[in-house]
């Protein structure tokens, strides 16, 4: 099943309608800084930055397909970064492959489990989404580009820190089970689904899905193939989620 050739002409269609909401602002900053220097301000569990900075990502995931639910993912080349706004359908505005720029002073960095990702401080209900006020303010352009972002082609052992929030292609894989991609609860409660995957050298990893994703009651693919996806941690512990529906198997 080559379903990531669907995929891609599947965001390539809502890419070109998004686009068409985007805006582009000027003026941008004149210094830009990387993800990963962002990303090395995060010390402490949570960090509010007090300094001046702006970093410049491509979307690489989005909510187009249910697979992350008031998040996006943004990548530059130093890394990547989840990025919290509370609101849904984010694509739209903000389509697979545009570019934004974003000013960080004020906002909060969460360590989840060694994982960095970018909010605002919680409010009452415990939400770290950026609302509509503080997503104008610190967004400041959405540059739409022509293209989905190409992903990183690596093995299971070639896992690193530097990885974790990127685009990867990971190739030669079988899924251990059977069994369709979402899970629901005895009590019908939807929840995030772990499966196993297995390489050709016998290394596994575990794949991460959404409830909210789109094919959650598609059944895993048969056979062998590559899985796109981005890069997640957590104490230790690698494990990818699926994004744009990634799966090219035979």
């Amino acid at each position: 099943m080559k379903r990531i050739l669907y995929l891609n002409l599947l965001v390539c269609l809502l890419h070109l309608t998004a686009c068409n909401e985007a805006t582009s602002i000027d003026p941008t900053p004149t210094e830009l800084h990387s993800i990963a220097y962002l990303k090395s301000l995060g010390r402490e569990s949570t960090t509010t930055i007090r300094q001046v900075v702006h970093i410049a990502g491509t979307v690489t995931a989005n909510d187009v397909l249910g697979e992350w639910n008031r998040q996006l993912v943004l990548e530059d080349p130093s890394g990547g970064i989840t990025l919290s706004i509370e609101d849904r359908e984010l694509y739209r505005r903000y389509p697979i492959g545009a570019r934004l720029i974003i000013s960080c002073n004020s906002l909060m960095l969460y360590n989840y489990g060694g994982r960095i990702e970018l909010g605002i401080e919680a409010d009452a209900y415990g939400r770290t989404g950026l609302d509509a006020e503080a997503e104008a303010r610190h967004i400041l352009a959405v540059e739409p580009s022509g293209a989905l972002p190409l992903p990183h082609v690596t093995k299971i052992e070639e896992f690193t820190p530097q990885l974790v929030d990127c685009y990867l292609r990971i190739d030669h894989l079988h899924f251990t089970e059977s069994g369709t991609w979402g899970v629901i609860n005895p009590d019908g409660e939807a929840q995030y689904t772990e499966h196993t995957v297995e390489d050709d050298k016998g290394q596994t990893l575990t794949v991460r899905i959404s409830p909210t994703a789109h094919y959650a009651n598609e059944p895993l693919p048969e056979g062998k193939g590559s899985l796109y996806g981005i890069l997640d941690y957590f104490n230790g512990s690698y494990a990818l989620r699926v994004v744009h529906y990634g799966v090219d198997f035979h």
